[in-house]
């Protein structure tokens, strides 16, 4: 018997984020088909909680031969009937041509896959959808390509005093600056973080910083210029950022995971990015979402940035600010 189809996704977190939008398209076209997500074992509480697999299967990433042939042998004892490799990389071809010429229907971009995605889209949200397309997994309206709906976050937990702003100690009117960021690419000055984080307390408004633990020491250089900044930065968890984000005034910062999930859940989310091609490769996906791009992160000024979120009545208002 068949165990239905097998979704890959490693991760990071906002490259689940983004595959939630093919996965809530998958689901909405093969309602009664069974659906497992292989996945990394610290995305697979966030992955069940969606509701949309009916098992999260995880596997520390393979270093070598032997694990990989474990893997595969435990994939071709569950039967799956189709692949769709949401994770389009170098260890998902590996595992591909693992699996033989007589494994499961392959949806990726592997030379054996029954559905080759050639030259894709450069933001993964619409390469998967090219993929769907590929597959026959035809889309509804609005486009996949809209992002994922990400509203589930909200109501996982709702009602938990933990999720109110108060509980960080945020009151009134809050905006959240997002520090940290995905892959290597260019960061925005801790300096412009700092300035724009004191601009934003000066206009009447409250501020925190959001980000990982590798994001605590800029946090702390940037807290430390007024105790009114809040540095949540490792201390909020997926959930939390979430309704943190829903209920700020706006989230600005790098383009990662955390500012993924706000503009799933509706936020109004700014994302900062060197040029049109990092924008369109890395920019999330939701109603809300708005792409700032500048021809160089490190020549993007404090003031620039805060008259954007006074355009977008993230502020109640701005004062003069050095560049």
């Amino acid at each position: 018997m068949s165990a239905g189809a097998l979704i890959i996704c490693f991760g990071p977190l906002g490259r689940l984020i983004d595959a939630l939008a093919a996965v809530q398209r998958l689901r909405a076209q093969n309602v009664h088909e069974r659906m497992t997500l292989l996945t990394v074992p610290n995305l697979a509480a966030l992955a069940k909680a969606t509701s949309l697999f009916d098992d999260v299967s995880t596997v520390e990433l393979w270093q070598n031969t032997a694990a990989l042939r474990t893997l595969v042998q435990a994939l071709k004892k569950r039967r799956f009937e189709r692949i769709y490799d949401l994770e389009r990389s170098a260890r998902t071809l590996q595992l591909q041509n693992a699996l033989g010429r007589f494994g499961p229907s392959f949806a990726g971009m592997g030379k054996k896959s029954k559905w080759k995605l050639v030259n894709p889209p450069a933001h993964p949200v619409d390469a998967d959808a090219a993929l769907l397309d590929l597959v026959g997994i035809k889309a509804k309206q609005p486009v996949p390509s809209a992002g994922p709906d990400g509203k589930w976050l909200l109501r996982r937990r709702a009602g938990a005093p933990s999720l109110e702003p108060a509980f960080f100690g945020l009151e009134h009117d809050f905006i959240l600056l997002n520090l940290s960021r995905d892959d290597s690419g260019p960061r925005w000055p801790e300096a412009q973080f700092a300035t724009l984080a004191r601009s934003i307390i000066e206009s009447g408004t409250s501020c925190a910083l959001v980000g990982t633990i590798a994001d605590r020491a800029c946090a702390r250089e940037v807290a430390q210029i007024d105790v009114r900044i809040k540095d949540l930065c490792a201390r909020a968890d997926y959930y939390q950022l979430a309704a943190l984000g829903a209920r700020a005034k706006a989230v600005l910062g790098h383009a990662d995971g955390a500012a993924r999930l706000a503009g799933a859940a509706g936020a109004r989310t700014i994302t900062l990015h060197e040029g049109h091609q990092d924008a369109a490769a890395h920019a999330p996906r939701g109603p809300g979402v708005v792409a700032l791009i500048a021809p160089s992160l490190n020549d993007l000024s404090a003031r620039s940035v805060l008259d954007v979120l006074g355009m977008f009545g993230a502020i109640k208002h701005s004062r003069d600010i050095k560049k």
